[in-house]
């Protein structure tokens, strides 16, 4: 049942009369502030008169977990704390290390809540998890979208292309592009009991924590980027400030600092895709680099969470368009030039020193310049036996290694190299009408030796 553009109730549960507190379960919108949900929480428990209990789990059993995704995870814990400190709302943390830790937190908490207020997000595990609180709890659950900055309620239906999604963000923006209003709780929940438990979470005590988790340690955190929504506004600063006046040019250069780098901050929700575009509305540059960096934040981006949200195959080839495969099903057969397994590709084992640069990358950083990512993703196609393991591949090293991957992003960015949310282009082997890259021609465009050195540096 909706309840207004941002907000859907799961289930058809009446709210516990008896409940002591309003619950947010707070899964992707890691932040205390620009955050629909949290403010949609604040309100509920206001208008019941109730204390607000905000919880943030972390379990050790989901797809790719790893040092790294937990590490960025807990790295914005504590400061978590302090802000709902200062807010007045009890901010409840639980890190479940294996499978001895105590489990179903969430069922717990809801027993003496009068509802539960949670993140709508519209892939990866989040949708689970969301259908699986809806029948289980005795209590409403809400769901709140604060993912774009437009809702994704006002697309009825998946968009066929950024040229037909851009005409009706366009003339929706103005409703939303504008300063967020923060609200306040009523009653104060900073001493309220509960019945979860809770890890305390320190800056000293973060590689100690991840140490003991039953996880994949072979991915070790990143020592370039931190998680955390201090950390992203300092990244965010720099951004407006030393790269968006010539972000139209130097975005395309992975041989310099010429790129926001904010996708793992606005993924795991430390960032708010409307504070982004505040600042950058803001900021003293010229009116075409902000323009373009708005159409990454807001164009491009929202138009992979209408598909995540409408094409229910959005993490298969199953999603591609009608043209794709047909010229797939013709060219299937064609001989590869060069074919690598995905052990080799992982371990950036090929002839292609700028591939292997990408690679390297993303395994040392958890990161990948959005430029040669497309390369990346384009010369896997053309590498392995099949366009199905060819995307199985790329999925798997995305989500694995990348600190903005399973996400709506993720998913159409990969997507996007068959074919998806583009147009068919000059037919060829392999590819057929699908768009083709080469390292040759791409690593033209910029330094590619400065960029191949700097990544054998990591």
């Amino acid at each position: 049942m909706r309840i207004n553009e941002r907000v859907v109730q799961l289930n058809d549960k009446e709210t516990n009369t008896k409940g002591r507190y309003v619950l947010y379960w707070m899964q992707m919108f890691k932040r205390a502030s620009h955050n629909h949900a949290l403010i949609w929480a604040i309100r509920k428990a206001n208008e019941l008169k109730l204390p607000l209990v905000v919880y943030e789990g972390l379990k050790y059993y989901y797809p790719w977990a790893s040092d790294r995704l937990h590490t960025f995870i807990l790295e914005g814990v504590e400061e978590k704390r302090k802000e709902f400190e200062k807010l007045g709302i009890r901010y409840i943390f639980y890190l479940q290390r294996d499978k001895g830790s105590p489990k179903n937190t969430v069922a717990r908490l809801a027993k003496d809540a009068a509802l539960i207020v949670t993140d709508d997000f519209p892939c990866f595990i989040i949708p689970g998890h969301n259908r699986r609180i809806s029948e289980r709890a005795d209590i409403p659950v809400h769901a709140v979208d604060s993912n774009g900055i437009v809702p994704m309620s006002k697309f009825d239906k998946e968009e066929y292309a950024a040229y037909t999604i851009r005409p009706k963000i366009k003339k929706l923006l103005p409703n939303y592009l504008k300063p967020f209003v923060e609200e306040s709780v009523e009653i104060d929940s900073l001493k309220l009991e509960v019945d979860c438990p809770e890890t305390t979470v320190t800056d000293k005590t973060i590689a100690s924590l991840v140490a003991e988790c039953d996880i994949d340690h072979s991915v070790k955190a990143s020592n370039v980027y931190h998680g955390g929504t201090a950390s992203g506004r300092k990244r965010l600063k720099k951004f407006v400030e030393e790269i968006l006046p010539d972000y139209d040019k130097a975005r395309s250069k992975p041989d310099r600092d010429g790129s926001s780098r904010l996708s793992s901050y606005l993924h795991f929700g430390f960032l708010s895709p409307l504070e982004v575009a505040s600042k950058i509305q803001d900021a003293d540059a010229p009116q075409e680099s902000k323009d373009a960096y708005l159409e990454e934040l807001i164009v491009r981006r929202e138009l992979s969470y209408n598909m995540t949200r409408h094409n229910p195959k959005y993490d298969s080839l199953e999603a591609l368009p009608a043209w794709v495969h047909k010229t797939m099903r013709e060219h299937a057969s064609d001989k590869r030039q060069f074919v690598y397994t995905p052990e080799q590709l992982e371990a950036g084992d090929t002839h292609d020193e700028l591939w292997n640069a990408c690679q390297r990358e993303m395994v040392e950083t958890g990161e990948m310049h959005n430029y040669v990512r497309m390369l990346w993703g384009k010369n896997v196609i053309g590498w392995s036996r099949s366009y199905e393991e060819a995307f199985e591949t790329l999925v798997h090293l995305n989500n694995k290694y990348c600190l903005d991957g399973r996400n709506p992003n993720s998913y159409a960015g990969i997507l996007w190299c068959f074919g998806k949310h583009d147009r068919p282009w000059m037919e060829r082997d392999v590819f057929g009408t699908i768009r083709y890259m080469t390292s040759g021609s791409t690593g033209k465009k910029f330094d590619s030796k400065k960029y191949i050195a700097w990544t054998n540096d990591l």
